[in-house]
């Protein structure tokens, strides 16, 4: 073998091998240098800035479109720049930071900032693209994204080009002026801002193209770095070509850096060089600045007090600021002026801006708006104030008073004049309006305004009268907004095509507030609260109306005492002398207004007459003479509901209160037509559009839609024609109706607004009615109030009823028997047993005397004074007299008579409220049957007998029996009356009280809550019967410990019961009651002690000791003295309930049973534990005698006495009867009802501990 051979093979193995060690190591190390550089494709790496144009300010709002002839500055970034770094800081950059705050104000709506972001990266994974494209893509971007519209296209250029980004603009600039579709941009492009750009090149590019060549196995783009090769003909050809297209008005101003830029430090040793020297980045001929910076110091600023920032913008606001200002010099001819003492009305103002915004593109102006509302109301300083804050954004601005012809035509003229046109001297008399070359001159140039003109706005102002045909002299044109401000909501019509509307109301009280202080020269925030008090006390008598607070506040400040005084001498003066204070003129050459608030609305009214006398002869109602008459009325809202039920007993109403002494009017007459399908509204609802067209009347809307009228035009109408009997024909409709309402065909929840306009005793008594024609109003407004729960004023009116009858009829007729019945009921519903029992028993007495025994009248006294007896506790009494009616019923009637039947009903809810269960109930059975017979099963009468069935087996403990029948009654009512009939909810109500002792707390809840917001909408929030359901759904939250809840309730209930039925009605002292052992469940003893002791105080002066609700309170407060530990206190209270309990309900009442079980338990509690057994062995078989052994309170007695026994060791004998109850609570209550689980625990821990012993 040759050796030689073998020497050469090993030494290219070794060659071989040390090439492929120094490729391995070589790319080793190329990895570790470059694996830091980033990726654009890597998303963690990318930029997070969006492409393209990025908003940088908030100088205007980014959704509002652009207005024309305005400013962009774009800042394009240079080559490889990161788009979230290339300024500074992504959240302290200087371009979206610093230079908004350095713009003058005046010119923030003017201004709109970008950045545009473009893909520049060369080191790795670069886009293949050259200067070129980039270029094309600047400008492409501009046209589809900030340059879009034609009012954009109008707007001037400024363009901030860093570096490389400098040639691109140059770029972009150079293609927009080849081509005719992009021409715009070059046309307004005013200036370019180049911050160290390479115009021949950069010194940079030889050692960045060393790289690119070294990055190209990464994906770099070595062709964007040749291309700023210094001296590089492209460039120069770039350069050349932009500055041959550029022209004078496009402004150059090159920055250059003035410091070299480190490239490489290592230790003691650096690289510097200038990235782009003084020599490329300036070129004659135009501002050359340099800056002591190195290249990345031109874009990068960390503080506004950089000078070399401060040097970019102030040359920056140089270019801007002067195309600014010619801009801003616009043609504003606007005649009238904000007043010093205007009030913002920032709701108000906002509405009409954003209305302003909306665009109808097929309108005959596309920005319209309507500003209407009632006359006074401050609708022309509103659209003042709109003109001055935005008339910068119009040219120009115009103001057409439009009262008159007269006024249309000198504002016209005006106008003319500012826009400086040449109008034809032919002006004769004969020529109309529309005709006349001013106008015409006008329009035409209005509507001819092409779409790169600015925009113009009109205000047409005091649009009130459109008949003499405004519209044909309004303007036109797509370059227009337009304001109307009137007090004809119809004024949207002016437009053709759409016209946005704002209806501009009363002022806020803070805005009226600040209006008078204004005119006091006082500062809201210091002034003292007696001030701010009559500033308010001055607002309210005034309705905020803004007209006659104005005039309010110049009449005071004009007073020479300090405000307070002056305040205060105002409103004694309008108390005393409203009427001249309301017409004094004095004032009204010094305010805008040249008007009171008499003569506006005087305007108004010839207004409207005028506009009826348009549409043809005299109206069947004219709108003046309603308005008139409505403002009689005391209700915040006049429902139309209100004239329905009027105008069906109008005439029988009248006859019974004056007879043939007053006539009702015409026009009156005609607003109450009845056709054959009920009242015919026609005329009504003619004569009330016109007058909520001019804003004098509101529509409100809801279950009852009406009408509101605001206070003062309410006072200018009454005084029209005062010698006419307006209150006499008022009291005719409201009575009407209110008799109407009791008729079954009527809607009775809509007396909850109707009692709201019934009148006075005083008015009635000034009305001029005879005494016995007096009683008919009485009668009928009494029962209204009756019926809806406000027993004060129904007693008032009752008491005057009884008194009449009994002066005019004497004692013992029927009418006035009638009359003290109704009384004695109100009296009843009172809580006020006593003054109802003498009532009711003077009227059974007499009745007996008068009809006898057996006429239904007399059984009815007697039936009334039953219940009275039962209020009061005296159940023996109540019974007496119930069997005696209900026997007598039951001979002179029948069995199966409707009236015997209520009497058997009346009986079993007496043997109900004395715990005799069994004969309730049959009585109960009997008289459901018979009725199911007789009436139906769906029948009012049968589903209240099965209520009451229901009630019984609740009270036996029979929850399933229960349950099923309330089911049954909620569900046919639902059907039969409405699932809102107050029969409906009485149902749900019960049903929900059954869901509650099985402890089904969701069901129960949603029942409850249900009825609470119904009868609230129904019946008001005071209501007696929504304060029964407000305190039913707080004892649901407190059964489930949501203790806040409850007590939330319950308070709201209390309070409201103590003002709406007083502190000492029996509903209050139960809310008391109920709030105290809301109180006493959170352990709050001293809490529930005091409302506790009040309740039981209160009741024993009003009910007597003996009252059964007295005994509950004495027992409640007893139990909370055994929580505290306070064993005697609590003893003597009970034995004294017991006792009592024992004497007046009988020793086998259920409360007596309670009072028993709740005395052992004290004695237990004190370890007499003799005493405890035997009273709870009594208790307990007594309740398995009367009440069943599976009756729950029977098993609790079962249960107590278990405990009695062991507590004495006589465990045997405990667990015994602690197994008997769980066996009887398991069966009927259900294994997993707490009472049972309480005595199943007892059982195990007792049979456990006996095992345990053994």
């Amino acid at each position: 073998m040759d050796p030689t051979a073998t020497t050469t093979t090993t030494t290219t193995t070794t060659a071989l091998c040390l090439c492929i060690c120094i490729f391995v190591v070589s790319a080793a190390v190329y990895d570790q240098l470059t694996k830091r550089i980033p990726s654009r494709l890597r998303a963690d790496e990318a930029p997070r800035s969006a492409s393209g144009f990025v908003r940088a300010d908030t100088l205007s709002l980014p959704d509002k479109p652009a207005r024309a002839h305005g400013i962009d500055i774009v800042f394009v970034h240079g080559l490889g720049s990161n788009p979230d770094t290339t300024w500074g800081p992504r959240d302290n950059n200087w371009v979206s930071n610093f230079l908004p705050q350095d713009i003058p104000a005046a010119l923030h709506t003017e201004i709109r900032i970008f950045f545009y972001n473009y893909d520049s990266y060369w080191k790795r994974d670069a886009v293949k693209t050259r200067l070129w494209r980039l270029g094309r893509g600047l400008l492409d971007g501009m046209c589809s994204q900030i340059r879009c519209t034609e009012e954009e296209q109008t707007r001037s250029l400024v363009f901030v080009g860093h570096s490389y980004g400098g040639l691109v603009i140059k770029r972009a600039f150079i293609l927009a002026s080849q081509d005719k579709t992009h021409a715009h941009v070059a046309e307004h492009t005013r200036g370019v801002v180049f911050l160290g750009t390479p115009h021949r090149g950069s010194s940079f590019s030889t050692w960045g193209g060393l790289a690119a060549r070294a990055l190209q196995p990464l994906g770099s783009n070595l062709s964007l770095l040749q291309e700023v090769e210094y001296d590089a003909l492209p460039l120069l050809e770039l350069h050349e070509e932009f500055e041959s297209v550029r022209s004078e008005k496009t402004r150059v101003v090159n920055f250059f850096e003035q410091r070299k830029t480190w490239l490489l430090k290592v230790w003691f040793l650096q690289w510097e060089e200038f990235c782009v020297r003084e020599q490329s980045a300036t070129y004659s001929g135009v501002e050359n600045i340099g800056l002591p910076v190195d290249h990345y110091g031109l874009n990068k600023f960390q503080s506004k007090d950089n000078d070399s920032y401060n040097s970019i913008v102030r040359k920056l606001l140089s270019l801007v600021e002067p195309i600014a200002a010619q801009k801003q010099r616009r043609l504003y001819s606007v005649p009238v002026n904000t007043v010093e003492t205007y009030t913002e009305r920032h709701k108000l103002s906002a509405a009409v801006a954003n209305g302003l915004c909306v665009r109808r593109e097929k309108a005959s102006v596309p920005y319209a708006l309507a500003i209407y509302g009632l006359g006074g109301t401050g609708k022309t300083q509103l659209a003042l104030k709109y003109v001055e804050d935005h008339g910068d954004e119009y040219s120009p601005t115009l103001w057409i008073d439009a009262k008159d012809k007269e006024s249309v035509l000198s504002s016209y003229e005006r106008c003319a004049s500012e826009l400086q046109l040449e109008v034809s001297a032919r002006q004769a008399q004969s020529i109309s309006l529309v005709d006349s070359p001013t106008v015409q001159a006008v329009l035409r140039w209005l509507e001819n305004r092409k779409k790169t003109d600015d925009g113009w706005l009109v205000v047409v102002d005091n649009a009130d009268d459109l008949s003499w045909g405004i519209k044909k002299v309004m303007p036109r044109g797509g370059r227009g907004s337009i304001i109307i401000t009137s007090q004809d909501s119809q004024a949207r019509r002016l437009v053709d095509g759409g016209c946005e509307a704002v209806r501009v109301d009363t002022m806020e009280r803070l805005e009226a507030r600040t209006l008078l202080l204004r005119h006091l020269q006082l500062d809201p925030n210091l002034v003292t609260d007696n001030i701010t008090h009559d500033c308010d006390s001055v607002a309210e008598q005034l309705g905020c109306l803004a007209l006659a607070v104005d005039l309010a506040g110049a009449y005071i400040s004009n007073d020479n005492s300090n405000p307070g005084q002056a305040l205060q001498q105002y409103l004694q003066r309008y108390a005393r002398h409203k009427d001249s204070l309301l017409r004094d003129a004095s004032f009204c050459g010094l305010l805008p207004s040249e008007k009171t608030v008499w003569t506006v609305w005087d305007t108004t009214f010839e207004r409207i007459e005028a506009l009826e006398k348009l549409e043809g002869a005299s109206p069947d109602l004219p709108a003046r003479l309603l308005l008139c008459f409505l403002a009689r009325f005391r209700g915040a809202v006049v429902q139309d509901e209100l004239f329905r039920l009027s105008s069906a007993r109008v005439l029988e109403t009248r006859n019974k209160l004056y007879g043939r002494t007053v006539e009702l009017p015409s026009w009156l007459s005609n607003a109450l037509t009845v056709a054959t399908e009920g009242w015919d509204d026609y005329c009504y609802e003619q004569a009330r559009a016109r007058l909520v067209r001019y804003s004098l009347l509101q529509r409100t809307g809801g279950e009852w839609p009406g009408v509101s009228i605001h206070g003062l035009v309410q006072w200018r109408a009454r005084k029209y024609k005062e010698g006419r009997p307006w209150e006499k024909w008022y009291l005719i409709i409201v009575l009407a109706a209110c008799a109407q309402l009791s008729k079954k065909t009527a809607r009775p929840h809509f007396r909850r607004e109707l009692v709201a306009h019934v009148p006075t005793i005083e008015n009635l008594d000034s009305l001029g009615i005879e005494e016995g024609r007096k009683v008919f109003a009485w009668h009928t407004f009494s029962t209204m109030y009756f019926n809806e729960g406000r027993w004060k004023e129904a007693e008032e009116l009752q008491v005057q009823v009884m008194q009449t009858s009994k002066t005019a009829l004497g004692e013992e007729h029927p009418d006035t028997l009638t009359s003290m019945a109704d009384l004695a009921s109100t009296y009843w519903k009172q809580g006020r047993w006593k003054e109802a029992e003498e009532l009711e028993v003077q009227v059974m007495q007499t009745r007996k005397t008068a009809l006898g025994e057996e006429h239904p009248d007399t059984l009815t006294s007697m039936a009334n004074l039953a219940s009275t007896y039962c209020k009061q506790g005296r159940w023996k009494e109540a019974e007496e007299l119930e069997v005696k009616v209900m026997q007598t019923s039951k001979t002179a009637l029948g069995e199966e008579h409707p009236d015997t039947l209520t009497s058997m009903a009346n009986l079993a809810s007496t043997y109900w409220k004395q715990g005799q269960w069994k004969e309730a109930e049959e009585l109960q059975v009997q008289v459901m049957q018979t009725r199911k017979t007789a009436l139906g099963e769906e029948h009012p009468d049968t589903l209240t007998s099965m209520a009451n069935l229901a009630s019984t087996y609740w009270k036996q403990g029979r929850w399933k029996e229960a349950e099923e029948l309330e089911v049954q009654v909620m569900q046919t009512r639902k059907t039969a009356l409405g699932e809102e009939h107050p029969d409906t909810l009485t149902s749900m109500d019960n049903l929900a009280s059954t869901y509650r002792k099985q402890r089904r707390w969701r069901e129960a809840e949603e029942l409850e809550v249900q009825v609470i917001r119904t009868r609230k909408r129904m019946l008001s929030d005071e209501h007696p019967d929504t304060l029964t359901s407000m305190a039913n759904l707080a004892s649901t939250y407190r059964n489930q410990g949501r203790w806040k809840e409850a007590e939330e309730l319950q308070v709201q209930v209390m309070q409201t019961s103590k003002t709406a039925l007083g502190e000492e009605h029996p509903d209050t002292l139960t809310s008391m009651a109920n709030l105290a052992s809301t109180y006493w469940k959170q352990g709050r003893w001293k809490e529930a002690e005091e409302l506790q002791v009040q309740v039981m105080q209160t009741r024993k002066t009003a009910l007597g000791e003996e009252h059964p609700d007295t005994l509950t309170s004495m027992a409640n407060l007893a139990s909370t003295y055994w929580k505290q530990g306070r064993w005697k206190e609590a003893e003597e209270l009970q034995v004294q309930v017991m006792q009592t309990s024992k004497t007046s309900l009988g020793e086998e009442h259920p409360n007596t049973l309670t009072s028993m079980a709740n005395l052992a338990s004290t004695y237990w509690k004190q370890g007499q534990w003799k005493e405890a057994e035997e009273m709870q062995v009594e208790v307990m078989q007594t309740r398995k005698r009367v009440l069943g052994e599976e009756h729950p309170s029977t098993l609790s007695s079962m249960h107590n006495l278990a405990f009695a026994l062991r507590s004495q060791s006589r465990h045997d004998e405990a667990i015994a009867l602690i197994r008997t109850c769980v066996r009887s609570r398991w069966k009927t209550l259900g294994e997993e009802d707490p009472n049972t689980q309480s005595s199943l625990k007892a059982l195990d821990s007792w049979q456990s501990n006996a095992r345990g012993e053994q």
